[in-house]
């Protein structure tokens, strides 16, 4: 009998390998892994700078109003509209760059992120192929309610991905 419940309790840990479902977060791997340390980087860097050119016009244009405020009483009527013209331009631009330094952080995360997350995928393959996994679900996408006892492949991915495969 208990060769048969030890051969049985075997036989099902077996099964459940064996073309079984894992899962994986891309999320979280893409954070561990070295290359996602290296985009997160350049990405904080690449903000950074942004937000220190914003916060230079910014700046530009309060002392624009503050100068304008100080000598708005003085100035001839065609020197204030000139002024007023001046600073409204100067915040289209701000607002317009602004909405440039989003879009430009956008695009910079999704094409990094995008490389990196099919090379991830490639490497969720070869695992799966190895291991003879039926399926391998990525979690953070929202694409899994529900993932149970099933295997959870994320470090191993950061772990093959750092060697090279």
């Amino acid at each position: 009998m208990f060769k048969t419940f030890f051969l049985g309790a075997v036989l099902a840990a077996q099964v459940a390998h064996a073309g079984g479902i894992a899962v994986v977060d891309f999320n979280k791997a893409g954070s561990l892994v070295k290359e996602g340390t290296k985009i997160q980087s350049e990405l904080k860097a690449l903000q950074a700078e942004r937000e220190k050119q914003i916060k230079d016009m910014e700046s530009q244009i309060m002392s624009m109003r503050a100068d304008y405020e100080k000598q708005a009483m003085i100035l001839s009527d065609d020197t204030r509209k000139q002024k007023e013209t001046e600073i409204m331009a100067a915040q289209q631009q701000f607002q317009q760059a602004v909405v440039a330094a989003q879009q430009e952080m956008a695009a910079a995360y999704e094409s990094k992120a995008a490389g990196l997350f099919e090379r991830m995928r490639t490497t969720c393959e070869a695992i799966g192929k190895e291991k003879g996994y039926d399926l391998i679900l990525e979690v953070s996408q929202g694409g899994v309610v529900y993932s149970g006892s099933s295997d959870d492949i994320t470090a191993e991915l950061v772990t093959r991905f750092d060697a090279g495969n």
